[in-house]
């Protein structure tokens, strides 16, 4: 599936998501998209927090666990498996 949304694209500078699938991938994506996934990511990974805090899962195992399903999802839909991917750093970033 190739979508080129707008002027703009972005690799995620995560370098263990690359390791993940093997492929790289270069879309374009808005700034607003692009805002709009950061925002998710960064929400989940705030539930994921208070679910740490309250000792139900840790942040670490959820995000790699995350990556590991954006693989797989990416062999179906490359969009969807890097915006998990990205929201999987996120969360690894915010540790």
């Amino acid at each position: 599936m190739n979508t080129a949304i707008a002027e703009d694209w972005r690799i995620a500078p995560w370098n263990w998501i690359k390791s993940l699938g093997g492929r790289r991938r270069r879309y374009r994506v808005s700034a607003a998209d692009r805002a709009l996934i950061c925002a998710q990511g960064k929400a989940l990974t705030l539930l994921l927090t208070a679910l740490q805090a309250r000792g139900h899962l840790e942040v670490i195992e959820f995000a790699d666990m995350l990556g590991v399903f954006s693989v797989v999802v990416a062999e179906d839909d490359d969009i969807e498996g890097d915006i998990l991917a990205v929201w999987a750093g996120i969360m690894k970033q915010s540790l």
